[in-house]
């Protein structure tokens, strides 16, 4: 009995990162950008945890593996979007990353439809792409609550890394589940 209750803290947390999302979106808003910070990175650690509790104790869950991955895209798109509205993030660095994660998703949604839901295991390239947004969005909250603390150049830098990796990981997803789902036996026995 006891262990059944464990098995529910991965998607505690899980919830906790999706109830996170608007007060971020809110402490950006409001100008209260150290909040959003301490926020977002509570979110972002928790994402780590509860990874970790699930794979480590066998507490993996049907419903941890679809809420996760949107928790995750929700906190992302969300925050870009909010800084990037503010003029805060470059406004084709957000479009990028919103096109690329809406395509994902509804490339899923697609898969599903046609032969199933998929096994999804993420590329190193989309935990590398995600790592790097995660951290470009890090270092905008941190130089928004403490000005001009990186360089501009820094950004620079970051903001084009991040999009070619954005996009390479965007044509790496295409190109790999459109192959998978050709190859799905579900999707060539409905043919």
């Amino acid at each position: 009995m006891a262990r059944s209750i464990y098995r529910v803290i991965p998607n505690a947390i899980t919830v906790l990162r999706l109830v996170l999302v608007l007060p971020i979106a809110f402490s950006i808003l409001d100008e209260n950008y150290f909040l959003a910070l301490v926020l977002f990175t509570i979110s972002g650690m928790s994402d780590g945890v509860d990874g970790f509790l699930a794979r480590r104790y066998g507490w993996e869950s049907a419903f941890g593996r679809l809420i996760d991955p949107l928790a995750d895209k929700l906190m992302m798109i969300v925050t870009t979007v909010t800084l990037g509205l503010l003029g805060h993030f470059p406004f084709m660095l957000m479009v990028l990353i919103i096109v690329k994660d809406v395509a994902t998703l509804c490339g899923v949604f697609a898969y599903t439809i046609l032969a199933g839901f998929p096994k999804i295991q993420p590329s190193w390239l989309g935990k590398l792409t995600t790592a790097a947004q995660i951290i470009l969005l890090v270092a905008v909250l941190l130089n928004l609550s403490s000005p001009g603390l990186l360089p501009e150049m820094l950004f620079t830098i970051w903001f084009w890394m991040v999009a070619l990796m954005t996009a390479s990981d965007g044509v790496s997803y295409l190109w790999i589940w459109t192959g998978r789902l050709a190859e799905d036996p579900r999707w060539k026995d409905g043919i």
